[in-house]
């Protein structure tokens, strides 16, 4: 693994400030200066060589997306990493960008692309050949922002987006102060020292240091693995380390490890190295590393997010840094090219669910991350035998050499689906992932951010789709409100679009049959198009096979259970509440059709209502029902836009809101709030039919309303 350090010069103290634009800096040694007439040349050379249609391949590299530069972060033919994203330029991601107005724009070099231009940085032959042999044209807001402060011997803190390219922003300026300043010496103790949380972003770092820096010795150091070679690799001597805390730790403790010669110390993924049950060892180790340098070190910390507690940190050991943050004071925090979805989902049907998600929004042939909140779940959801991609498992349970295994399949494609906890939020150099699922709303923002940056990756277009149950809204709504973003609610996977999916990938795995199998399997193709009569009808048949879709499976668009319809009644005046539904039901439709109303949910506006009925009592429905001037009942195929509910428990959901219990706060044992258990059972099995009077008392009364109300 490949890291570099500078040593910090007494006459190169920085100043507190916040870096709104790159620093140029051109003083740095051993420098190939380029003429102007050799950059013009250049600059002619490349406009001739671009096609009108730039495309581009890229593994996870991490691009910037920020105000002004949304319009062209896909343009370069280089994904740029961050730190948990690295460039794969032999990747099939492509991305057709059209610059915008004129047919010209197509010839022009973009904003961010001239800011960047790898000729505007003090960068050596050595390190642009490397860069270019690997696809990087130029670099990101990010890395253009920082390259110059690092060279110059900042310490520096970084915000960007995740898919911005965080690792390079460190990387590259610190290979070039090694490089500068080359030692070959056997034995001699690192100058650079990269943290790292999880040991798949430590592995990433270390990739980038070796693709950027190829010349420097470096290691990569992680628990799970045999001392004795990394313990040899520091008798050899090196210039970069990169490793989690624990095991560095261990290192150090022992002398295996000595940092005398350190002068460039980076913290990946600050946010989740200084929080607690990483932030004591942090310390200690940058303390020690303080005391056996002699001097401080040059700090360079990057993240994603910023949370209150990194300041103290930053007080401590940073106390003249600088502040170089891309993402400002928008309100979204999370990728920019990433469509945020929500579906609310019980957790009995979470499984099916997900499987027809992943059909519909990736396919068999695009790259999906599910994460879940336990080891548990995760080993429960990859052994669900609907889900009809390959799955792998990547959790911390997971032997390393299995989880790097895993991890190496999911990249090369023969694994197209992994589920994974959190160890896997950060620091996966996947390219192309087209869908994240997110089992539930995770604990924090910060999760959410990091999950959903797994996709949307240098200007590439991603969707991250978080299910929820029906007593997680207040969750929901308060990932929107701290990651600045606005779910796009949904409902569960129609038949409909679950077939159309199915279909699109059979005959996708169709134009891999090679024309000389066919013959084989001709007179067979030619008996089956006689049966049925016709060949499309033949054809048809074979895809639904090949898809695995021989049978229809409904389920309701708003509760996703099976076995259930969502319908829609619309008015032309306003619903006060649920009991008008009732009403209008109870007056058009059978008496069983109505007590079999579920799942009540208003419009925002209230001119409209969708509830669940059972799908057996559809024709019931269609013989019944008949829509008037001001009254309309269809069955749903999209959700409107509906209120918000408060406050679900237990009973809430299980037993339709005020059935047995489930009242105002869904409260199992007690009608409105606090009714008791024989109100809120007496008043719920009343419920429409008497009112939630009798045997009710008042807790009864306010808490049972009527019978199937809510869930």
């Amino acid at each position: 693994m490949t890291m570099v350090a500078h040593s910090l010069e007494e006459d190169e103290q920085p100043q507190e400030a916040i870096v709104e634009s790159p620093v140029k800096d051109s003083s740095s040694p051993k420098k190939k200066k380029k003429s102007k007439k050799e950059k013009k040349d250049k600059k002619k050379k490349s406009k001739k060589s671009k096609s009108s249609k730039r495309r581009h391949s890229t593994d996870e590299g991490e691009s910037a997306v920020s105000d002004q530069e949304s319009e062209h972060s896909a343009i370069n033919g280089a994904a740029h990493d961050d730190s948990d994203a690295e460039n794969h330029p032999t990747k099939k991601a492509k991305s057709t960008v059209k610059d915008d107005d004129s047919d010209d724009q197509d010839e022009e070099m973009s904003q961010v692309q001239k800011e960047g231009a790898l000729d505007n940085f003090d960068i050596s032959d050595k390190s642009r050949n490397n860069l270019e042999k690997h696809g990087y044209k130029y670099l990101f807001p990010i890395q253009a922002k920082t390259f110059d402060l690092i060279m110059a011997g900042n310490d520096i803190f970084g915000k960007a987006r995740t898919g911005e390219g965080k690792t390079l922003s460190f990387a590259l300026p610190v290979i070039e102060k090694l490089l500068a300043s080359p030692d070959t010496t056997r034995g001699r103790r690192p100058r650079v020292l990269v943290m790292a949380p999880t040991r798949e972003l430590a592995s990433q770092v270390w990739r980038e240091f070796q693709k950027v820096g190829p010349s420097l010795a470096s290691t990569c150091i992680y628990g799970g693995t045999d001392y004795e070679p990394q313990r040899r690799a520091f008798r050899n001597g090196l210039d970069v380390v990169v490793g989690t805390p624990g095991r560095l730790m261990d290192h150090m403790e022992s002398g295996a490890l000595q940092l005398t010669n350190l002068q460039y110390l980076v913290l990946d993924e600050a946010d989740r190295m200084l929080e607690v049950g990483f932030v004591d060892t942090v310390e200690k180790m940058l303390s020690m590393a303080v005391e056996q340098a002699g001097q401080k070190p040059q700090m360079i910390l990057f993240s994603a997010t910023m949370p209150p507690f990194i300041k103290s940190t930053l007080t401590k050991y940073m106390p003249e840094h600088k502040v170089v943050d891309t993402v400002g004071k928008e309100m979204n925090r999370t990728s920019t090219g990433v469509q945020h979805l929500a579906l609310r989902c019980p957790w009995q049907a979470r499984n099916t669910v997900i499987a027809d998600v992943v059909q519909v929004y990736s396919g068999a042939h695009g790259r999906t991350m599910i994460f879940t909140q336990t080891k548990r779940d995760a080993n429960e959801l990859a052994l669900n035998d609907t889900l009809k991609q390959e799955v792998q498992v990547l959790h911390g349970d997971i032997a390393q050499k299995q989880r790097e295994l895993s991890l190496q399949c999911f990249r090369d494609g023969k694994v197209r689906c992994l589920v994974a906890t959190d160890v896997a939020a950060r620091g996966i150099d996947i390219p192309e992932v087209d869908l994240v699922v997110q089992c539930e709303p995770p604990k924090d923002v910060e999760s959410y951010i990091h999950r959903s940056g797994r996709t949307g990756r240098a200007g590439r277009k991603g969707t991250c789709i978080c299910f929820y149950k029906p007593n997680q809204e207040q969750q929901l709504r308060e990932v929107e409100r701290r990651a600045g973003i606005s779910f796009t609610r949904i409902g569960a996977p129609q038949p409909a679009d679950i077939i159309k999916a199915s279909a699109r990938d059979a005959t996708r795995f169709l134009d891999s049959v090679t024309n000389d199998v066919l013959v084989y399997f001709q007179e067979a193709a030619q008996a089956f198009i006689e049966e049925k009569g016709n060949a499309v009808d033949a054809l048809a048949a074979a895809l639904a096979h090949i898809s695995g879709s021989t049978t229809i499976k409904g389920r309701s668009l708003l509760s996703s259970l099976e076995g259930f319809t969502a319908f829609h009644l619309t008015t032309d005046t306003e619903i006060r509440g649920k009991a008008f539904v009732f009403s209008v039901l109870g007056h058009h439709l059978p008496r069983e059709v109505r007590e079999a109303v579920r799942g009540i949910r208003l419009q925002k506006d209230r001119m409209g209502a969708v509830f669940d009925l059972p799908s057996s009592m559809m024709k019931t429905i269609k013989d019944n029902w008949s829509d008037t001037p001001n009254l309309r009942l269809t069955v749903a195929e999209k959700l409107p836009e509906l209120q918000e509910e408060q406050g679900f428990g237990r009973g809430g959901f299980r037993n339709n809101g005020s059935y047995r219990g489930g009242g105002y706060n869904g409260n199992r044992n007690g009608g409105f709030r606090s009714g008791g258990r024989g109100g809120g059972r007496g008043g719920g099995r009343g419920g429409f039919r008497r009112g939630g009077g009798r045997g009710g008392g008042r807790g009864g009364g306010r808490g049972g309303g009527f019978r199937r109300n809510n869930y």
